[in-house]
């Protein structure tokens, strides 16, 4: 469907019914990778932890700060507005897939992949400090 979206003589914007934030806001909440997808150099690992730490502490921050903005209360008594208004705070901060879910569920992704990193960071330092007990004292000594 093609519109034009100039304004009209008279008035702001054309009336349209198209909705496509939903799918936009979505889109831009990202997947977590998994300790698998990403490569860390193993003196680097701690760093990488702590950074993801710091951006989920933001990310909830942020949503704290900000979901009692984006509830709406109804502008009138009627029913359209008293429906859509609760549609729309269900699906900013409802059921499973609002909005607010997903971005927790987000944060809560990002801690538990600081978390493995954590874990393979020790498990790093063990396996290099195995390897070189293994070797045990290979000095070259001065005869």
């Amino acid at each position: 469907m093609s519109e034009n979206r100039e304004a009209l003589p008279g008035s702001l914007m054309p009336f349209t019914t198209e909705f496509t934030g939903g799918e936009q806001l979505n889109a831009s909440v990202p997947g977590v990778p998994s300790a698998r997808d990403i490569q860390i150099a193993p003196d680097k690992i701690l760093d990488v932890a702590r950074i993801i730490e710091e951006q989920a502490a933001a990310l909830q921050g942020k949503l704290a700060q900000h979901l009692a903005a984006l509830r709406i209360n109804a502008p009138s008594e009627d029913v359209v507005s008293t429906n859509v208004v609760q549609v729309w705070n269900e699906v900013i901060a409802g059921d499973e897939g609002s909005y607010e879910r997903k971005v927790r569920s987000y944060v809560l992704q990002l801690r538990s992949l600081a978390e493995q990193l954590r874990k393979a960071s020790g498990t790093y330092q063990l396996d290099d400090e195995q390897k070189a007990a293994s070797f045990g004292d290979r000095r070259v000594y001065p005869a």
